[in-house]
């Protein structure tokens, strides 16, 4: 099966870049636009930037943020199917506008820094019907405000491939992703403040 390790797709490139206004007409995800990012090949990546804080300790934050069960129930329209061998088998379901699509694949944490608290996540997934693929990287960075209140740093990555990569669907998918992010950190947000950590 297709895995999520891809170490060719992150690497950097001479590239136009197109900044597309966001949902809430700011053009900002956070305090940073969102970028469309074509290769000289012709393939389109996504990159949003999204910081927001969280009233909980470091190590809450982290064990959450590092658990396949709770980005997944934090991620719009995803289904984590199983876990074999570190590896997070599941699906997404998107709506965009008019059109829906569903893709199929893999995940795993490529990087898990204790220290540091950083974690990278990188999937790899196909379209069950059609020929469209997405690779996302995705890493998160926690920072201490207080015993109480941590800082959380994710930066997204896209890339788009096959009928997904198209000049209308990217830009469509684009907005799709700042959405998902927005609601990402809005519900990892939401669900660490209204749990019972004790």
């Amino acid at each position: 099966s297709r895995t999520a390790s891809h170490s060719n797709l992150w690497s950097r490139v001479d590239s136009r870049h197109v900044t597309l206004t966001s949902v809430d007409g700011s053009g900002q995800v956070g305090a940073r636009p969102v970028v469309l990012t074509e290769s000289p090949g012709g393939a389109m990546s996504i990159s949003l930037h999204r910081t927001f804080e969280v009233e909980r300790p470091v190590e809450d934050v982290w064990h959450f943020l590092t658990d396949p069960h709770s980005i997944a129930g934090c991620m719009p329209g995803a289904q984590l199917l199983d876990i074999v061998d570190g590896t997070f088998v599941g699906e997404v379901n998107l709506k965009l506008g008019p059109l829906g699509t569903t893709l199929a694949g893999e995940a795993g944490f490529r990087e898990l820094d204790t220290a540091n608290h950083s974690v990278l996540m990188a999937a790899a997934a196909k379209e069950v019907s059609g020929d469209g693929e997405a690779d996302l990287r995705m890493r998160s960075r926690l920072s201490v405000r207080s015993d109480s209140r941590t800082s959380v740093d994710v930066r997204l990555g896209v890339r788009l491939e096959g009928r997904l990569n198209g000049p209308i669907l990217s830009r469509v998918l684009a907005g799709a992703a700042e959405i998902l992010l927005r609601r990402f950190a809005s519900c990892v947000r939401h669900r660490l403040e209204t749990a019972d950590v004790s």
